[in-house]
């Protein structure tokens, strides 16, 4: 069967949910069958959802709307995955209903299979007539849903309509798979030149984007030679098949360049979306190619003093979009600069909490003489009319679940009620003592925890900074000794355990939790801009409350280098607790760190081995701030955080690792009906001094250091779409991988059904 893989989408229509439709008690106990708890998406919301649906259902007795390319129709060509994607995160619950259309073009009439995927309920017509209502709501892999149908000679109109409802990260797809005789895609487009376009979808489909980031502007495309191209303004040729483009004005991007900006306390993607057609008006085709603009300091060893770095970090912080921390920066509170925090807790927007926090940071830390008027008071009264955690009253798809987001909230509770300790909470109708004392309880508990077992988002370079920012804020502002000096000691641990799972400003080693935009560069690590403040390396980047926090600290002294060590084993384990982490069994990892001065290997090791995985970077090379290699089982095309896991973080079903000093062996089961079918590896040739294929090996160079990566029939370069010269599918099954590092002449790997052997070192997935 082939995946349709040319469409035309609408916008998504999007409208909130009303608290009556939610049928869940806003009072009382959270826990139970229909209580509260499930507003958060987790795959526990997906029976919710779909009451949702059945409350609110797509209208089947109106007809589909006329699909075709034009002001309310926009072309996109999918991914590999075939996958109509219009995920987004919602901060607050939200209805959301999304219509694409393609047209099938045969010469003789005949019977097809069709075969529709969605995450949540979907129509199909067909010509005008319903011949698919699907109800089904799943959380993040697609649901398929199979029809038969006549399809008559000449041109048949397909129209598929979405509906999801958000609750935080939100994935809304479809595929359309068609079974039988092949069908020829025609997408309705008035004014195009068939031929015209048919020459354009060769052209662009041979182009490449060899470089995901920029620093300059400066984008390199490669493709048929002498091909002439539109890159959004500019025309370039392909001169002997490469042009290089340039981002002159992130301006002229118009909405695409917001992705390159994020909050004060987390990163949004960096990437912009370049447009690539052929230089010939008669064509309608595309291509979107993401771009990432890099933050452009990026320091890989320490130069100047602490005081220096201080000094750096903030004055580089007043230069981000108005927020908290410029605000924490500067010693000036403006307006515009709490706009978003307070738009956040008003709304009770996910990601609220760590805004909460901030603000409280500045009633602390900046007299009333230097905020504007009335503002101080604006966010007196949101912090007293907030919600602190699941259990206190209201209706929200707020994440308490995570384990960053505990500690902020309960810091946030606890400090809240400290600064108003008389005062009387809207939202519980508590005082600020009662308020104190539960938040106190709770992260305590939080920090013992921590201290005893260590942290299930394992070295996580997003969350470690979130929960840095809490950490201080205890050690800052709360009054009781035993917990501020709890507080200091899990903080001390977090900062210097950064510097020991770094190598030369870059957060490299496994991580729990972790997204596209930080694996494939150091640059936007939420931990960069920490270890450019404690160390003098790193990358400062817009992620800067947990820092700015840090750098204006009072009682709080930074911790010193730990001394360097070649080799280094990390250990967590502890206990989830349901009604804080929707999970009741243990947690453990094992990390291994071995670095030189010219490259860092890392590994988590048989962390939950052939389970389905999430967000965790299971092991990887670094020999640079963007030279990244590891290898991953991809579940579709996607590099959004929405999809959990995606193309290039996290895996559809964790392999088996190992790591022997400066070798990894890394096992992967791939099932019979996997969607994607592969696994591939991350090796981003541009970023690397020289590199070569021998044998079964990818060898790659960046000054002194030296990553060699191996499979079983070797592995193939991909020359075209966005990860060209970036990514490596492998020749053979794809289910075992080598990598050695600092060896210019690896030996030859054995691989078989079931496991790998290098050099005596074995591993299956059966054995020790």
């Amino acid at each position: 069967m082939g995946s349709v893989l040319d469409w035309v989408v609408r916008p998504v229509i999007a409208a909130p949910v009303p608290d009556a439709d939610l049928g869940v008690a806003a009072t009382g106990s959270p826990w139970g069958d229909d209580g509260r708890w499930v507003l958060t998406n987790g795959p526990d919301v997906t029976p919710l959802k779909r009451r949702l649906y059945l409350n609110r259902p797509l209208p089947v007795d109106q007809p589909p709307p006329e699909v075709v390319e034009g002001p309310k129709f926009r072309r996109i060509h999918t991914g590999m995955d075939g996958l109509v994607d219009w995920s987004e995160f919602c901060f607050t619950p939200t209805y959301r209903t999304a219509v694409a259309g393609t047209a099938f073009e045969i010469d003789q009439a005949e019977w097809r299979t069709l075969k529709v995927a969605s995450t949540g309920p979907v129509l199909l017509h067909v010509n005008g007539e319903l011949l698919l209502h699907a109800d089904t709501v799943t959380y993040m892999e697609p649901a398929e849903h199979e029809v038969r149908v006549w399809l008559p000679s000449g041109i048949s109109q397909v129209v598929v309509t979405s509906w999801q409802v958000g609750f935080r990260e939100c994935r809304q797809v479809v595929r359309l798979r068609v079974g039988g005789l092949p069908v020829r895609v025609v997408i309705p487009s008035p004014g195009a030149d068939e031929r015209v376009a048919a020459e354009a979808e060769r052209i662009l489909s041979a182009v490449g984007t060899p470089t995901w980031g920029t620093v300059d502007g400066a984008v390199e495309l490669t493709g048929p030679a002498d091909a002439r191209l539109r890159v959004g303004r500019e025309v370039v040729t392909l001169t002997d098949g490469r042009a290089t483009a340039r981002l002159v004005d992130l301006g002229d991007l118009g909405e695409d360049a917001e992705g390159a900006v994020g909050s004060a306390s987390m990163l949004a993607s960096g990437e912009v979306v370049l447009r690539v057609s052929v230089d010939d008006d008669r064509s309608p085709v595309f291509r979107e190619f993401p771009i990432a603009v890099l933050p452009p300091r990026y320091r890989p060893e320490p130069v100047g003093s602490p005081e220096q770095w201080r000094a750096e970090l903030l004055a580089h912080v007043q230069t981000t979009t108005p927020s908290v921390a410029t605000a924490l920066a500067a010693g000036r509170v403006r307006a515009e600069a709490l706009e978003r925090s307070l738009w956040m807790i008003a709304s009770r927007a996910d990601c609220a909490d760590f805004e909460a926090v901030g603000l409280i940071t500045l009633l602390h830390r900046v007299g009333a003489e230097h905020w504007d008027p009335g503002l101080r008071d604006e966010v007196r009264a949101a912090l007293l009319g907030f919600k602190y955690w699941i259990d206190q009253p209201g209706l929200d798809a707020m994440c308490y679940f995570t384990e960053n987001h505990q500690l902020v909230w309960h810091t946030a509770e606890l400090l809240a009620g400290s600064l108003f300790p008389g005062e009387v909470f809207g939202n519980t109708g508590w005082t600020g003592s009662d308020h104190a004392a539960h938040g106190h309880e709770l992260a305590a508990e939080w920090i013992r925890r921590r201290l005893a077992g260590g942290f299930s988002e394992f070295n996580s370079n997003a969350y470690l900074a979130i929960d840095a920012l809490a950490l201080v804020s205890i050690v800052e502002f709360a009054g009781e000794p035993s917990l501020v000096a709890d507080a200091r000691v899990l903080l001390d641990r977090i900062l210097t355990g950064l510097h020991v799972t770094s190598w030369r400003g870059v957060n490299g080693a496994a991580h729990g939790r972790s997204y596209v935009n930080t694996v494939r560069s150091s640059r936007f690590e939420e931990t960069a801009p920490i270890l450019w403040l404690c160390y003098g390396m790193g990358a400062l980047n817009n992620a800067v409350l947990p820092a700015t926090a840090l750098a204006t600290a009072v009682k709080y002294q930074l911790p010193a280098a730990p001394e360097a060590r070649e080799l280094v084993r990390i250990s967590s384990a502890g206990e989830y607790r349901f009604e804080h982490d929707l999970l009741s069994r243990p947690y453990h990892s094992d990390i291994v760190v071995y670095k030189t001065s010219d490259v860092m290997l890392s590994t988590v090791e048989d962390y939950r081995a052939g389970l389905p995985g999430l967000q965790e970077h299971v092991w990887g090379a670094t020999l640079g701030s963007e030279t990244q290699v590891y290898v991953t089982h991809a579940p579709n095309s996607s590099t959004s955080s929405s999809a959990r896991p995606n193309a290039w973080a996290g895996n559809r079903i964790l392999p088996r690792a190992r790591q022997f000093r400066d070798v990894v062996l890394a096992l992967y089961r791939i099932p019979p009906d996997d969607p994607m079918g592969y696994t591939h590896a991350w090796f981003p040739l541009s970023t690397l001094d020289s590199w070569e294929q021998r044998g079964v090996w990818t060898i790659g160079r960046r000054g002194a250091g030296i990553v060699a990566l191996a499979c079983e029939g070797g592995a193939r370069i991909v020359t075209t779409g966005p990860d060209a010269y970036q990514e490596l599918r492998p020749n053979g099954p794809g289910t075992a991988w080598v990598c050695v590092v600092g060896d210019p002449a690896p030996a030859e790997p054995v691989f078989w059904s079931d496991g790998v052997t290098y050099k005596g070192l074995s591993l299956d997935w059966e054995g020790p």
